[in-house]
């Protein structure tokens, strides 16, 4: 029987329907997708020829199958059977194992190394991805390396034709903000003529280097991050850029509580045209402030009286050692952070803006420019920032390169003496080993040492940080005494030293000794009245006779000149490469004429051993970020001489004489050892605030973003 051309039509399109609805059948049993067990992205293709699920003939026929019957139930099984011969009559039909085909796929991130170029680094080889980068114009490999440069114009044309190879690769891109910044590419350096509208007298007084750091602070609107060695003269750099902005006044400038005399007595002298009587500073939260043109306070007073600074209208501040505002959840950072965001112009000094880690920036940056970027952005960036079990981590560090080169081209300008000051003396490094039969200790005491150590290596967490910080406690004790052993040598040396330390048990027995040895010397620390700081500068700097300067490595470790010094020393360490630095540069800075040494003096098995670690590894970190140029493991060791004879008694009164038959080798004659800490001291406030010597230790918990340096910084004994 002839069919006619429609009615073939029509069988036709019924036939692709059952075709079509036994192929979706098929695939419904079959999984699309799977994960691989790398964690990389995995695509599985169901395999054909394989009928796992037996179909009905209603289901292929698109009908009813009840209307079929028995008959046609035998004729599925028959035809089942046949669409699967390997299967044995009988048996259960069980669906077949789906091998998965595994797709990894590529990751390839990019970060800026240059004004100019960017880098991209794969964890991985696609031979598709490597023909792209061929194709891109201003591609080149370093062999060296094994990674691809490209110039950042030509960013949008490798993300267009990265993505097309997606999922096999896909592309980590340069965040937004970042990438602003240099798409423009490199910068011409600022120009001076803006150096005319400043005070005659202070620009002659500036040097070429600080004179291009006024500049950039112009051309960036006031809104700078001045980060210059310590020595280098950012005061100077400071005040003048406050010059140019006058019409932005009053201006606050906020400072440490020891160096608020200074910065008045400089503006005095660098800008003799403002009257006296419009220079003042806050001592206490009764002061009137409404009609000076100068405000100098201390941050434990502006976070005391914020309310009033933000009625006052600040146009423009001055935050002096900035990286004091590192911790965002601060109430202090908080009350700069509203001051800087009413202000027109900010301006940041530090030579140190970072002691640690990446994160503590992120504050700074913000009071600069508020719009920047959100905390998760910058965090995850260059903090490897993550989630953690506690919540957002961003204590590591990442695209630290990219980072220094961001801070260059948008916020900050920072110079080292290498690069500035060639005709600057050289310092040399040194550690000491301290002669070991001289360490003050008994068995109890050696015990409770041991004990700290073996504390430390198998705790973790703020049971690690709380055994490290009574290690170091109970190692400044065992020190006191080779450490005086040691000074009786230098004293040989007849030249003008300092000699930083920590804790007041050091600080006391340095004091105690010299006396004894009848030596003339200051001493500075946390309980010094401010009025009195530049009284005892002015003597060790001009008296011939004084010959020792007796400094708290926290109350001095910034504000302070002591050029007359050609050696420093640190009877104890801090935990903060930044700190020690800036330490080292009271000397050796602008208006040295003598070469400087700097000697580390350590105790082997002590706190020493743990702490100097610790040090070089966060100097190689703030190195990376260019905000550290100080290498603490370029120092050359020597060992202290073992002939300084007995050492007479320096301690504390507090300490009683003990049975001569309980003396060990290494011990002090008449004097007990205490295996504890001694306790802590708190020294009366010299003006209606709190002395910002964070004699407060131990009390906060580890949940600062720095919670060990905050910590240490904070126990004086």
């Amino acid at each position: 029987m002839s069919c006619t051309s429609e009615e073939i039509a029509e069988k036709r399109r019924l036939a692709i329907e059952r075709l079509n609805a036994r192929k979706k059948c098929i695939e419904s049993q079959t999984n699309n997708s799977k994960v691989g067990g790398d964690g990389s992205s995995v695509q599985t293709v169901p395999p054909t020829g394989i009928n796992k699920t037996p179909l009905t003939i209603s289901t292929f026929y698109g009908g009813n199958q009840s209307s079929f019957g028995k008959s046609n139930s035998s004729f599925h099984t028959k035809r089942a059977i046949a669409a699967q011969p390997y299967t044995k009559p009988n048996q259960k039909n069980t669906p077949a194992k789906v091998a998965p085909i595994f797709v990894r796929t590529i990751t390839c991130a990019c970060s800026i190394v240059s004004d100019s170029r960017f880098v991209t680094e794969s964890n991985g080889y696609n031979e598709q991805m490597i023909e792209v980068f061929k194709q891109i114009p201003s591609k080149n490999y370093e062999s060296s390396t094994r990674k691809w440069t490209f110039e950042i114009k030509d960013y949008p044309m490798l993300l267009e034709r990265i993505a097309a190879l997606n999922p096999h690769v896909v592309l980590g891109p340069i965040p937004k903000f970042v990438l602003q910044e240099f798409i423009s590419g490199p910068k011409a350096k600022p120009k001076r003529i803006c150096l005319n509208a400043i005070e005659p007298s202070l620009v002659e007084s500036l040097l070429e280097f600080q004179k291009e750091g006024v500049a950039f602070a112009i051309e960036k609107g006031g809104r700078v991050l001045i980060a210059d060695e310590m020595g280098l003269g950012k005061t100077y750099q400071a005040i003048a850029v406050a010059d140019f902005y006058q019409q932005d006044w009053p201006l606050l400038v906020c400072t440490t509580a020891t160096t608020r005399d200074t910065w008045a007595h400089k503006i005095r002298q660098l800008l003799p045209y403002i009257p006296v009587h419009s220079i003042a500073s806050l001592n206490s939260g009764q002061d009137y402030i409404n009609e000076c043109r100068v405000l100098i306070s201390s941050y434990s007073m502006m976070e005391r009286c914020g309310e009033k600074l933000l009625d006052r209208g600040f146009g423009m501040l001055i935050f002096d050692e900035s990286h004091t505002l590192k911790n965002f959840k601060a109430k202090c950072t908080t009350v700069a952070l509203a001051l800087a965001k009413k202000a027109r112009r900010v301006v940041l000094l530090s030579g140190t803006p970072a002691l640690s880690r990446p994160v503590e920036l992120f504050t700074q940056l913000q009071m600069l420019d508020g719009r920047f970027c959100s905390f998760k952005e910058y965090s995850t960036r260059f903090c490897a920032g993550k989630q953690g079990n506690f919540g957002w981590d961003a204590s590591g560090q990442s695209n630290l390169a990219e980072l220094n080169l961001l801070l260059g081209r948008k916020f900050m300008i920072r110079r080292t003496k290498d690069e500035v000051m060639s005709e600057l003396t050289e310092k040399n490094r040194e550690t000491v080993v301290l002669d070991p039969s001289y360490m003050w200790t008994n068995e109890e005491v050696e015990d409770n040492m041991n004990s700290y150590a073996s504390d430390y290596t198998s705790s973790k967490g703020r049971q690690r940080e709380e055994a490290l910080i009574k290690y170091y406690s109970v190692s400044a004790e065992a020190k006191a005494p080779a450490v005086c052993a040691y000074l009786k040598q230098v004293l040989k040396e007849k030249k003008k030293f300092i000699v930083f330390a920590h804790h007041h048990v050091m600080l006391d027995a340095i004091e105690k000794f010299l006396t004894k040895q009848k030596v003339d010397f200051i001493r500075i620390d946390g309980s010094t009245r401010s009025d009195l700081r530049t009284s005892l500068v002015e003597k060790f700097q001009t008296k011939v006779s004084c010959h020792a300067a007796v400094l708290s490595l926290k109350a001095c470790n910034a504000g302070i000149t002591l050029t007359a010094a050609q050696l420093v020393l640190f009877a104890e360490l801090d935990w903060n490469p930044s700190t020690l630095a800036q330490a080292e540069s009271r000397a050796h800075r602008i208006g040295q004429v003598d070469n400087v040494t700097v000697r580390y003096l350590l105790a082997k098995k002590t706190a020493d051993d743990i702490i100097w670690t610790m040090l070089q590894r966060k100097q190689e970190t703030l190195s990376r970020v260019g905000l550290c140029n100080e290498d603490f493991s370029d120092a050359s060791s020597v060992q202290a001489p073992s002939d300084a004879g007995n050492i007479e008694p320096f301690l504390n009164k507090s300490f009683s004489p003990t049975a001569a038959g309980n003396s060990r080798k290494g011990t002090l004659d008449g004097f007990v050892q205490r295996s504890s800490p001694a306790p802590v001291q708190k020294p009366q406030p010299a003006f209606d605030e709190k002395v910002e010597t964070n004699e407060n230790a131990c009390v906060t918990s580890f949940l600062n973003p720095d919670d060990d340096d905050d910590d240490l910084a904070g126990l004086e004994l």
